[in-house]
């Protein structure tokens, strides 16, 4: 059902985008985005199957927050082109797709459906923000080419295409790496992060917030069927590169969107732990945390200047815009993971899923690294506290929604249990 509502949206709202005004057009892509997360929830924790696509609770959990990511970029953005929003709903469709099989062919399809209208919307911002595209576009080519050949190299290993299938052999660890390659550049984990900061930089924000939070969640997917039978040794070089590079290199940013940038990369790092237990659970609630903290960060960012966002330019926010303010400090905490907000229990989660595995080496190599982004995030979210001459003209409704997603921060805090059953049950 959510596949049928993209797909029909998708098609009627390309023929109707020459008819129809663009607040108009908008309004449709909010509601057939809305449609499918509602489908989705009616048919939640029912699995459904038709040749190569399937959805089960994998699909349904990140399907969902996949979409929560495109409804808030559509609702954020201020375009006066109707194809910025047909671009949205392609790359959810995109999303939805790749979460939703094990084909490794149609992966391969679903990561060039969400990644072809990215690479747009990396261009919407005229100068920088062609120059962050072409980068995006370039590396983007590469890595779905290494995941090319990684099915081919995986079906004469296996005889299979389907994501999962077990084997042996180093042709077998050939293809699993490279197709850990080509995901890998979708989740931004280290040395395949090279393309973030400058393209999280020059793309207008709410497009940075679709790329940090619903293609994460997709591509995460995938990991999870991908790694099933078990995990690729390399896989713990790049979680260790992850988290140290990412925490590193935020250290010295001066620019907000870049120094998310970086933090992304060792979230990255973080939520591969997962990985180890195949725990989707535990994976989707810190995929949550992380959807809901960066999304209401960017969000937050957004109202403050669609470009670039210098760390200076926030000072003084709480003093201008209270709830903007307040928004902004309570996501850096949470992406911290100081409880009692969400982000705490997201990785205690993945952190005990290291644990089960075994993985005592990258569990206090990731609690190091955890401690180390207490200087960035800190320094993110007091500076809304700082003397300054922040500006922000949000729409109305901003506040209330940077108020919602910051109760909603607290109140998974302090009572996780409310959604994990679900998010098991999905």
């Amino acid at each position: 059902m959510t596949l049928m509502v993209l797909t029909v949206f998708s098609v009627a709202l390309t023929l109707l985008g020459f008819f129809v005004s663009v607040p108009l057009y908008k309004r449709l892509t909010i509601l057939g985005l809305s449609l499918a997360l509602l489908s989705l929830l009616l048919t939640w924790g029912r699995p459904f199957a038709l040749g190569p696509y399937q959805v089960d609770g994998i699909a349904q959990v990140f399907t969902l927050l996949a979409l929560l990511g495109a409804l808030w970029t559509v609702g954020l953005v201020r375009s006066r082109r109707f194809e910025f929003y047909l671009l949205v709903l392609y790359a959810a469709l995109g999303m939805h797709l790749l979460a939703s099989t094990q084909n490794l062919i149609l992966m391969l399809v679903a990561l060039e459906a969400l990644s072809l209208p990215l690479y747009a919307l990396a261009t919407w911002r005229k100068g920088e923000g062609l120059e962050a595209a072409l980068k995006y576009f370039l590396l983007g080519a590469l890595a779905a080419a290494f995941f090319l050949y990684g099915t081919a190299l995986h079906y004469g290993a296996t005889g299979s295409l389907l994501a999962g299938t077990p084997g042996e052999g180093p042709l077998y660890a050939l293809a699993l790496g490279l197709l850990l390659v080509g995901l890998g550049f979708k989740v931004a984990l280290a040395p395949f992060h090279f393309w973030t900061p400058d393209v999280y930089q020059g793309s207008p924000t709410p497009v940075v917030l679709f790329m940090a939070t619903g293609v994460k969640a997709a591509a995460f997917a995938a990991l999870l069927r991908v790694a099933a039978p078990g995990v690729p040794d390399a896989l713990t070089l790049l979680i260790a590169l992850s988290v140290i590079l990412g925490n590193l290199a935020a250290l010295g940013q001066q620019e907000a969107k870049r120094l998310l940038a970086y933090s992304s990369i060792a979230h990255a790092g973080y939520m591969a732990l997962a990985l180890y237990t195949g725990n989707a659970t535990a994976l989707g609630f810190y995929l949550l945390t992380y959807v809901l903290a960066t999304g209401l960060a960017f969000a937050v960012l957004s109202e403050v200047s669609p470009d670039r966002v210098p760390l200076e330019r926030i000072k003084g926010l709480f003093h201008q815009d209270p709830l903007l303010g307040l928004g902004l400090f309570l996501s850096s905490l949470s992406l911290l993971g100081l409880p009692p907000l969400a982000g705490f229990w997201g990785k205690y989660l993945v952190f005990s899923e290291a644990a089960k595995a075994g993985q005592w080496g990258l569990l206090v190599l990731a609690l190091l690294t955890s401690a180390v982004s207490a200087y960035y995030y800190l320094a993110l979210g007091l500076a809304v506290f700082q003397k300054g001459a922040a500006e922000a003209h949000p729409r109305p409704w901003a506040r209330s929604v940077a108020l919602g997603v910051a109760l909603l921060l607290i109140l998974l805090g302090l009572i996780p249990g409310a959604v994990l059953p679900a998010l098991a049950a999905g």
